[in-house]
């Protein structure tokens, strides 16, 4: 039964003078100092913008990354011109450039050198930019007309820009006979293959057969890109380990995404022809969804947009994919790599160094011997290795960057264990018989926070990078995905010609990287008790 008073209030720490004292954290007295650092806060609001974007990715009004249209390769960035009126300007200055030099367009000596000086620098776009413009103002003027097969080409382009269409597939259905309409993807692979051998007249084994030979063909090209001057003999001992090692579920998936492909190819086609109509009727309004017949029980939900009225803010690359939307997914895969690697890393080197730190002895020993072994080997060529050996994928390479980068964070968490764990609270959880887990994962892992964190926001850039120059060398992150640095590596070859495909995606990665570093750099300060009254 209480018998203090209600009224009572608790009772309450006070000093010499009577004032009550406030309990303080690390975590608070961090946080005040960290929001009087502005690099920091701005870097913060800019870490969070970016993983916003790469979380809602998916759902953002932007075009499939890996959406390729042949005709909008290279199309310069704009906010204010669609596809199809670059892709007029573009065939323009090509004809005008063309008459030039067979010299139906004339300018003065002095424009002439100044052309010809941009074409031996191999500055293309310049001699087409001004070309544009100095054309238009002669065909404005008069001195100077297109001839017939010119504007019969100009003329195909354009009723070409208003009757072509995009066509996506959504989903394919299957309704039987009798029952209930069902999504083919979800459907067995046996079903599926069986749906299309009756589609094309086939029979399901036939097909079935045709996908298998068709995986061993690919398997075969990737084997052959990954190791090269091998005998044929060779490449059939890897080929046909490679097919025992191919679990069924891992075969059936292959063969359902083939099939799938091809039903969707062809529902493409049906679409267009059905849709052709619409694509020339200026009444209709697009984006435009149908479900339409493919054959027999299936069907299809499809969507089709004017394919040219699109609008590249950050310009296309060589296959006519859209940059923002590729920038946008590669950060998704290099935030993705520097978070979980970061984490990976933090977790193993975290356990060892805790455990080499407060055990000592053998276990310390046999620790920090690994740990010095392993930084006597080339950081990069281990993680290159890693690579060949188990292969180029997205989960592969976070694994090859894990198991290396755990080093340093081992050897700065092991001294912070050898430093606490004869502080006055340890002997006290000792005495009290804590187990030894508990004493180190519940008393001196949680005070070895501050440098963990900190050390953590410093290792997200650096994964980055590393997974940067690895893409840049072709063992990264393999098509149809993307990063930032693949896709810096991708832009170097033409950085002359197509500048923003170079300039979009490193200034995206740059300012993530600053943003990274100046965050760790204010977490430091602000975790240092040392630097209480620096800010």
């Amino acid at each position: 039964m209480n018998l203090l008073p209600k009224h009572k209030k608790p009772l309450q720490t006070t000093n010499e003078f009577d004032q009550v004292i406030v309990g303080n954290s690390l975590s608070k007295d961090a946080w005040r100092r960290l929001k009087k650092n502005k690099m920091a806060v701005i870097s913060v609001v800019i870490v969070i913008i970016y993983i916003l974007l790469a979380v809602l990715a998916p759902v953002l009004p932007i075009y499939p990354y890996d959406e390729i249209i042949l005709d909008h390769q290279h199309l310069k960035p704009s906010f204010v011109k669609n596809a199809g009126q670059l892709l007029i300007e573009k065939r323009m200055a090509d004809l005008y450039t063309q008459a030039w030099r067979q010299e139906r367009l004339t300018l003065s000596t002095e424009e002439d050198d100044m052309l010809w000086a941009w074409i031996d620098k191999n500055e293309a776009n310049k001699v087409w930019d001004y070309m544009f413009i100095e054309g238009n103002k002669q065909l404005a003027e008069g001195t100077f007309t297109f001839n017939k097969a010119e504007q019969r080409t100009l003329d195909n382009l354009q009723r070409k820009l208003k009757t072509d269409l995009q066509i996506t597939v959504n989903k394919i259905w299957y309704t039987p006979v009798e029952g209930k309409k069902q999504n083919i993807a979800k459907l067995p692979v046996d079903t599926i293959a069986g749906l299309y051998a009756e589609m094309i007249g086939s029979t399901s084994e036939i097909e079935i057969e045709q996908y298998s030979r068709e995986i061993e063909q690919q398997l075969m090209k990737t084997i052959k890109t990954q190791n090269v001057g091998l005998s044929e003999e060779e490449y059939a001992l890897l080929l046909e380990k490679e097919i025992e090692g191919l679990s069924k579920k891992k075969h059936d998936a292959l063969i359902r995404e083939n099939v799938l492909a091809k039903i969707k190819s062809r529902a493409k086609e049906i679409a267009a022809s059905d849709l052709k109509e619409a694509a020339t009727d200026e009444s209709a309004s697009f984006p435009l969804n149908k479900e339409i017949t493919i054959k027999g029980p299936l069907s299809a939900d499809v969507k089709a947009t004017k394919m040219h009225e699109r609008r590249y803010y950050l310009g296309t690359d060589n296959q006519g994919r859209d940059m923002l939307s590729r920038i946008i997914y590669g950060g998704q895969v290099s935030i993705a790599i520097g978070f979980i690697g970061t984490i990976t890393s933090v977790i193993i080197g975290t356990i060892l160094g805790a455990l080499a730190g407060y055990l000592g002895g053998k276990v310390d020993y046999f620790i920090m011997r690994v740990v010095d072994i392993m930084y006597g080997l080339p950081y990069m060529l281990l993680v290159i290795i890693a690579m060949a050996i188990f292969g180029r994928n997205i989960l592969n390479l976070f694994f090859a960057l894990a198991i290396i980068s755990w080093l340093t964070i081992s050897r700065m968490v092991r001294g912070q264990i050898m430093s606490l764990k004869n502080q006055e609270f340890i002997e006290a959880a000792r005495s009290m018989g804590a187990p030894t887990w508990r004493i180190i994962f519940r008393h001196l892992v949680p005070n070895s926070l501050s440098i963990i964190i900190v050390f953590s926001t410093l290792r997200i850039p650096s994964f980055i990078m590393t997974e940067s120059f690895l893409s840049f060398l072709g063992l990264g992150v393999q098509a149809p995905f993307a990063s930032w640095g693949s896709l810096v590596g991708d832009a170097v070859g033409g950085m002359t010609l197509y500048p923003w495909k170079l300039f979009f995606p490193a200034t995206a990665m740059t300012i993530f990287l600053f943003a990274m570093n100046f965050l760790g750099d204010g977490l430091r300060d602000a975790f240092d008790p040392q630097s209480k009254n620096q800010l």
